[in-house]
């Protein structure tokens, strides 16, 4: 039976428009970064109103909170993008699909995959800043968000990260395989061999994914849970110590 050939012309490509994008908006939270601010590095130096470790300290904050609001704002994009485009419409199962529901997939599986990588990369800068704000002294190109953990000395501020990671720990798993393993929306087609004593035994491909539609509820289920995460953190870590 000859393969169905699908043609997807440039026209078909369509950015979400204002009122889509404001129909995602209005139902999901804002992520929000911790509003670090310091003065000019120079300028608090010849002020002598703090010592050096205080105002390094300060410009390591500040940098790190303007970089997690950034990838915030790349995640957020990509969030909502693949949520326009998952609410365009297209089944789970494909053999139902009509042509414009291939768009509609390949546009939310792009961005879906997309914010998983993302959601690492925020997962990380808080790692980052956690580290500056507890004087953690770890190395920033060998820190993970798991190796801070050991190091948080306040039980309030363990709790919300260790709820999240618990919250989040299916995303964890969708993120590795997408970069590391099989991707995850795709059916895997890959035969098996079963050593079974001295025989080999060849199997056909399991085709097991994950829906689209489990994937869209969990990146809104992560999204809220990151929300609430940075929204508690914000309370937890005020800039206290350097007195701004």
């Amino acid at each position: 039976m000859p393969r169905k050939t699908i043609r997807i012309k440039a026209s078909d490509y369509r950015y979400p428009s204002r009122d889509e994008l404001r129909e995602i908006y209005n139902i999901n939270p804002d992520l929000h970064a911790f509003g670090y601010m310091s003065e000019y590095p120079m300028t608090a130096l010849i002020s002598m109103k703090k010592g050096i470790k205080e105002v390094h300290r300060d410009d390591h904050l500040q940098y790190w909170d303007r970089v997690l609001l950034n990838r915030n704002g790349m995640l957020s994009r990509t969030y909502h993008n693949a949520m326009v485009h998952y609410m365009r419409g297209f089944p789970d199962d494909e053999s139902a699909f009509e042509h414009e529901h291939y768009i509609n997939r390949i546009q939310f599986d792009q961005y879906a995959e997309i914010f998983y990588y993302h959601f690492s990369t925020v997962k990380d800068t808080i790692g980052q800043l956690l580290n500056v704000y507890y004087s953690m002294g770890f190395d920033v190109a060998k820190l993970f968000f798991k190796n801070v953990l050991a190091k948080i000395p306040d039980q309030a501020v363990l709790k919300a990260i260790t709820d999240f990671n618990v919250l989040t720990e299916v995303t964890t798993e969708y993120r590795n395989s997408f970069t590391h393993r099989t991707p995850i929306n795709y059916p895997d087609s890959r035969s098996t061999i079963d050593h079974t004593g001295d025989s080999l035994i060849y199997g056909s491909a399991n085709h097991n994914f994950v829906k689209s539609s489990v994937i869209r509820d969990n990146m809104e289920s992560t999204f809220v849970a990151l929300a609430g995460l940075l929204d508690t953190l914000k309370i937890l870590l005020p800039q206290k110590i350097s007195g701004i």
